[in-house]
């Protein structure tokens, strides 16, 4: 008499097996997915190579999807910007106008430093986020509590916003430039200047061109903060 055959017991065949097999689960798209992976391009490579195809490329999935949590990939970028400036938050608030300032954009240009260039959408950022309204508000009543003028307050805010998107973006710029093949010529063009004519920048060219680029930016703010101490009324 035979005996029925375990079938649990025989290796399935392969198209079998290709049947059987369960799909991973589809990780939902979200605006959050989105902008993470557009940040992650802009981390690498900078806001030009962030599309909305490659961006959906890189999630696995159509390039049409995306349409359903962003507008464009103008909007997507401005996302981006406002995830990092999130990253630099609302600044705390010691009862030290100066240090205040300092302390929020040093760390605004050490944040957007680490995220390629998306420092360039900080210009002209307007209208602006719920986070930049936020970190406004609570400057300009720092400089309004220390008797700065509601009119001299608001821009200088934005002349010091300016200047350290600005000092950001250069040093991208320049990061992405080969500097030996940039600076040495300018060095040896400057060495080569008649000493007789040009005395100031002849004994100075190691300085001009030194590239401490951190101490260049927290110079400049001290510049713009020191200077802006001269508007406080008694």
């Amino acid at each position: 008499m035979h005996q029925k055959s375990n079938t649990d017991e025989v290796p399935l065949p392969p198209w079998e097996a290709r049947r059987k097999a369960a799909a991973p689960p589809r990780v939902p798209l979200t605006a959050e997915r989105i902008v993470d992976a557009a940040l992650a391009v802009v981390d690498a490579e900078g806001t030009a190579a962030v599309t909305m195809r490659r961006v959906a490329g890189d999630l696995g999935v159509v390039a049409s999807s995306l349409y359903a949590h962003v507008q464009n990939r103008e909007e997507l970028l401005l996302l981006v910007l406002e995830r990092v400036m999130k990253e630099v938050g609302v600044p705390e608030v010691t009862g030290q106008w100066d240090k205040d300032l300092k302390a929020h954009y040093t760390k605004m240009q050490r944040v957007l430093s680490a995220h390629g260039d998306i420092a360039l959408y900080n210009f002209a950022a307007f209208p602006p986020t719920a986070i930049g309204v936020a970190i406004t508000e609570r400057l300009l009543s720092v400089l309004l509590n220390v008797g700065v003028s509601a009119k001299t307050a608001s821009w200088a805010l934005h002349r010091l916003t300016l200047y350290t998107t600005a000092d950001v973006y250069e040093g991208w710029r320049l990061a992405h430039k080969d500097l030996d093949d940039w600076l040495e010529p300018v060095r040896d063009y400057f060495t080569s200047l008649p000493a007789d004519r040009f005395p100031s920048i002849a004994d100075n060219v190691d300085v001009m061109l030194d590239a401490d680029s951190d101490g260049r930016f927290e110079l400049g703010l001290d510049m713009l903060i020191s200077g802006l101490a001269t508007f406080i009324k008694d």
